[in-house]
C-alpha cells in the first residue's frame, strides 16, 4: 500500500483488527460516535479493500480458477 504509513496502518487496525482509526489514533473512545474524518476515513478504507478483492478476483479469473 503506499501513502501515508500511519493512514497504511490504521486502514490495517480497520480492516484486519476491527480497531477504528479514531480509537487507533488516540482521537475518542470505542464508545463514542464517529466524527466526519474517521467516518470518510474508514468509507476511503473500505473502497480500497474493495479494490484489492476485484484485483485479487481479476488475477485469479486470469489465472483459471488457480
Amino acid at each position: 500500500m503506499q501513502g501515508d504509513p500511519e493512514a497504511n496502518l490504521a486502514h490495517f487496525a480497520l480492516q484486519k483488527l476491527k480497531i477504528r482509526a479514531g480509537v487507533l489514533l488516540g482521537l475518542c473512545s470505542a464508545n463514542e460516535p464517529m466524527g466526519y474524518q474517521e467516518r470518510v476515513f474508514t468509507y476511503g478504507s473500505i473502497l480500497v479493500r474493495v479494490e484489492q478483492e476485484k484485483n485479487q478476483a481479476s488475477k485469479i479469473k486470469s489465472k483459471g480458477g488457480r
